[in-house]
Parts: C-alpha cells; sequence; structure tokens
C-alpha cells in the first residue's frame, strides 16, 4: 500500500489545526473578561503564594433548648463554629471548635449509706423498712457548669412534698451523695421517686419504696397485770413533725466505674458517738467516745445501761446505789440533791459535761432499785426499762411528754425498739418458750422469735429488718443475727472468750463487747461479721452483763 496522502487532504487538517487554536484564545479573552466583573480583589498578592483562607462565623446550634422555670441566668452562648473557605479550587471540611459539653447525669443508686471516700454506696436497694432515717441518692456526673442551675423535686405517693433548687457548686465531672432524712426522725412509707434537673430539664428520675414495718404473725395477747405507775417527764420532744430535709455532697475526684451492688463487707468511715460503761470491780462508770476509738470521756460513777435521746441532748441510764454522790478528781464528794437510785436522765448530755456541770433529772417513781438500763425509743415519746418487783423481770415504760402516761408491761427483759418505735424484741419465758419474742410496745401480740434458752441482749437493726443477739453455744457466747421473720440465722463471731452485747450503728455495723483477747473491750465489725476491729481496750463487764448495754447515735 502507498503511503501517499493527497494534498487536499492535508490542506483540510492545517485547516482544522487553525480552527481550533482561534477558538481557544476566544475562550480565554472571554474568561479573562469575566474575570473583571466576578472575581474577588487579591490585594497583589503573586501567583506564586498559597491562596489566602476567608473566615465565615456561623452560629452554633444551642446544646439543648433550655427553659427557666425560675428565671435564673441562661448559661453563656457556646462558641461560634469557625469554617473555612479558600480561593482555591480545592474543597476543604470544615474545622470545628470543641463546645461545652452536655449536662448528663448517670442512674441514681438509693442506699441506706455512703462511704466517705467516694461515696461508694452503703446496702444499695430500691425497698426500704419503715424506720430508717434517712435516704442517699448517689449518681455521678458529667458536664456540669458553675453557671448552671440545678434542682431538686421528691414526691410521695405522686403528691410534691420538697423541692430545691441552686447553683451548680461542683466541678465538671464527679459523683454526688445527695440523702433525704427528716432530723433524725423515721421517714414515712410510701412510693418515693426523685427527680433531677438542669436548667430546666429533666435529666434523671429514680423510684424507691419504703415498705411498713411488717405484721409479725401474733399469738394470743397477754393482758398487762400489775401496772407500775408512771410519771410524765416533760424532756424530749416528739420529732415525728420535724420538716423534711435534703442534703448533698459532692466527690469531684470520684471516677465513673460502675457503681458498686450489694453489702459493702468492711466497717465504714461515719463516725457516730458511743455511750457505754466501765465496771471496775464495784460500780460502773459511764463514758462517751468516737466508734473509732478516739475522744474518750468520763461523765459520771454509778451509771449502767445508758441510752441517747435521738438529738443527743439527753442520756437516760440506770443510777446504781450512791448516784447521788460523786468523787471528783480533788477526792472530794459532789452532792446531787433528790437523785438516788433507778432511772435518770443527764439532761445536758450534749456538752458532755464535768460531774460538777452535769445537770440530772429523776421523777419520784423512777426510784426503781430494782432496774438496770434505759432505752429510750427512736422517736424519743418512750423510755423502756427492765424492773424485777415480783421475782421476775418486766418490761416498763416512761413517757417524756407532759401529755404521756403509759402503763403497759410486757414480760421479759433486755428489750431494745424497732425503727419505727412501734414494736421491741426482747429475752422472755413467756407461755413456757425461753428465746427473743417480739411484740407490739402496748403488750398486744406477742410473735416467738428464736427458742434457745439463752438467746439474749438483741438489738435492732437500723433498717428493721434483722435482730442481732448472743447465743451460748458449745460452751461459748458469740454474736448471731436473724430476720425478724425468723429465717437466715447466722453466726457473726466465732473466737475463744465471749462475744456479747452487740448493738447498730446507723449506717449498720455493729459494736459489741468482747474478751477474745484474754481481757474486755469494745470492738466493731461489719453488719455481716466482717472485718472485727478493737476500738476501746479496758472497757470490762460487770457481773449482770445487762448492766453494760451501749448505745451508739
Amino acid at each position: 500500500m502507498s503511503n501517499f496522502e493527497p494534498k487536499s487532504s492535508r490542506l483540510t487538517k492545517f485547516l482544522l489545526v487553525i480552527n481550533g487554536l482561534g477558538c481557544g484564545m476566544l475562550l480565554c479573552c472571554m474568561l479573562s473578561i469575566s474575570g473583571l466583573f466576578f472575581n474577588e480583589p487579591t490585594d497583589n498578592i503573586s501567583s506564586e503564594e498559597p491562596a489566602t483562607a476567608v473566615l465565615e462565623i456561623a452560629t452554633a446550634t444551642p446544646i439543648a433548648t433550655l427553659s427557666l422555670a425560675d428565671g435564673s441566668k441562661s448559661p453563656p452562648s457556646p462558641p461560634p463554629i469557625v469554617t473555612t473557605k479558600t480561593n482555591t479550587p480545592t474543597a476543604q471540611k470544615p474545622t470545628v471548635v470543641p463546645t461545652k459539653n452536655q449536662p448528663e447525669f448517670s442512674k441514681i443508686t438509693f442506699a441506706y449509706n455512703a462511704t466517705a471516700d467516694g461515696y461508694r454506696p452503703i446496702s444499695p436497694t430500691l425497698t426500704f423498712t419503715e424506720g430508717i432515717t434517712e435516704v442517699h441518692a448517689i449518681f455521678d456526673y458529667t458536664g456540669m457548669s458553675k453557671d448552671y442551675v440545678w434542682e431538686r423535686k421528691w414526691y410521695r405517693n405522686d403528691q410534691q412534698i420538697l423541692k430545691t433548687s441552686a447553683s451548680w457548686s461542683g466541678d465538671e465531672i464527679g459523683r454526688f451523695d445527695y440523702f433525704v432524712d427528716a432530723g433524725g426522725a423515721p421517714l414515712p412509707s410510701g412510693n418515693w421517686k426523685l427527680e433531677l434537673y438542669v436548667e430546666g430539664n429533666l435529666l434523671v428520675t429514680g423510684t424507691f419504696t419504703i415498705n411498713a414495718m411488717p405484721e409479725i404473725a401474733l399469738g394470743p395477747t397477754t393482758a398487762p397485770t400489775n401496772s407500775l405507775p408512771i410519771m410524765p417527764l416533760a424532756t424530749t420532744p416528739s420529732s415525728a413533725s420535724t420538716p423534711l430535709v435534703a442534703k448533698d455532697k459532692k466527690n469531684p475526684t470520684a471516677t465513673r466505674s460502675a457503681v458498686a451492688t450489694g453489702v459493702i463487707s468492711p466497717p465504714d468511715s461515719k463516725i457516730y458517738k458511743l455511750v457505754y460503761t466501765k465496771w471496775d470491780g464495784a460500780k460502773h462508770d459511764m463514758y462517751v467516745a468516737d466508734t473509732n476509738g478516739k475522744n474518750e470521756k468520763f461523765l459520771l460513777h454509778r451509771s449502767a445501761g445508758p441510752s441517747w435521746t435521738a438529738d443527743g441532748q439527753q442520756i437516760f441510764f440506770y443510777g446504781e446505789e450512791g448516784i447521788d454522790r460523786q468523787l471528783l478528781p480533788n477526792n472530794s464528794e459532789f452532792i446531787f440533791d433528790g437523785i438516788s437510785n433507778g432511772i435518770v436522765a443527764l439532761t445536758n448530755a450534749a456538752s458532755l459535761p464535768k460531774i460538777e456541770d452535769a445537770k440530772l433529772y429523776q421523777a419520784l417513781t423512777w426510784k426503781q432499785g430494782s432496774a438496770r438500763w434505759a432505752n429510750v425509743s427512736p422517736d424519743g415519746q418512750m423510755v423502756a426499762f427492765d424492773a424485777s418487783f415480783s421475782g421476775n423481770p418486766r418490761i416498763y415504760f416512761l413517757g417524756t411528754s407532759n401529755s404521756q402516761q403509759f402503763r403497759y408491761e410486757i414480760i421479759g427483759e433486755q428489750a431494745d425498739w424497732s425503727p419505727n418505735s412501734q414494736k421491741l424484741v426482747y429475752r422472755s419465758g413467756r407461755g413456757g418458750v425461753t428465746g427473743l419474742w417480739i411484740s407490739n410496745r402496748d403488750d398486744s401480740g406477742h410473735a416467738l422469735l428464736t427458742q434457745e434458752g439463752s438467746d439474749s441482749l438483741p438489738s435492732w437493726s437500723p433498717d428493721g429488718s434483722t435482730i442481732a443477739f448472743s447465743r451460748d453455744a458449745n460452751s461459748n457466747v458469740d454474736i448471731y443475727t436473724i430476720n425478724i421473720d425468723g429465717t437466715s440465722l447466722r453466726r457473726l463471731t466465732n473466737s475463744p472468750g465471749p462475744d456479747t452485747l452487740p448493738v447498730y450503728t446507723p449506717s449498720g455495723d455493729i459494736i459489741f463487747r468482747s474478751a477474745r483477747t484474754g481481757s474486755w473491750g469494745i470492738w466493731k465489725m461489719s453488719g455481716n461479721g466482717n472485718n472485727p476491729t478493737e476500738i476501746i481496750t479496758n472497757a470490762s463487764v460487770g457481773p449482770d452483763w445487762t448492766k453494760s448495754r451501749m448505745d451508739v447515735r
């Protein structure tokens, strides 16, 4: 085949090339002209420099729609979102400046108490027993600011009973222990709800129930006999009308770890006041100390079986013979006129007075020489004690209000109150069966709890569900617990030497007497028996252990 191409064909291709170049030049001219009308000024920037970024400010979308019911100041608007646009044809993704985190609260954990180190819940639950004096609501939080107002609303049986609001005082992240009480009085039973708001927005809701004290299957009523005449004492007012209050504690350093469940085994670090006695070989002397064993202070000679009032203003006790003649440190005597052995009230106990500053009160009919201890009801209305007038011990009651006179008596001894002050647990041989019994405080209805003849010195737990007591088994006295319906008997101690006289702290720990080291001391352990620790040494128990009963507030 020949490679020769006709001249006419070559001429046609040449003309096509010329036409293409002309179109290109015409297009360039049109683009140059349009630039005069549409390009932004470049301030003579060299074409060798990078294109300049031009900032555009766009208003950010609010974190949340905030509704301020109380007219408080709204938090400051979040920082604007900044985007960039350049003169280069390359598209760029917007750059976002971080905004303030949205407030978040975790699920609320309700508990009987909380530890001081990190506010870990103690005995968390959604069901409490009537008689408790406070409920803790524990939650973690993030994204908070001191510019925010937060609000708390409490409901009982769908009726709002408490509402508080305040500016946030914590850090941005942490844990809160928020608790409600009624000034030491028992919280009423019912269905409770807590709502937590920030800037008018509901963040979390939690509910729990306080059940009425369970009714126990009761046997036939035993009518009271030989009623002891009781005169009233105008002292401690009832706390039943105390208004409901709520308090909070925050822990900014707490981590956001999972909230603990179940009973915390070690004794918690909350400190209470313990009143107790020491036997010196001839008499009982009364002392007060912290439940960590510190700040021990002597109060009175010849004072047995003491008990606090709920407000800590008074201590009721059994005054032994010679209570009216107190030996001072300089070996002189201080005389309390009109006071003799029997039930006595130290009415200025809160100041922990010296002997010469103590104020004692005793009604004429309190001079019961066979009494051994006193026990003030949690509601402050009654004082129980036992005494023997006909050879058999009975439990009697004093009133603490001018309008109250209680002429009940219960066949038994060594009684302790239920948290709601309506029942007592005590040792008795009524009905021919010796063990622990539970009765209403007016001696109506009786239920047998245990049938072991050595069971004694019972103490009712602050949540109302459990009784701690002493039992002599295999020639060794130890502390046991049992549910108030007679189930779940459990042995807490098992050491050489007696462990006895248990008393609960408000948080559920147990203070008790022990001679496991060879000498008597006062010990503390958790409610399940873990971590027994001696807190007070050389605290001897007298020959009648009942007189060495202790009390905590």
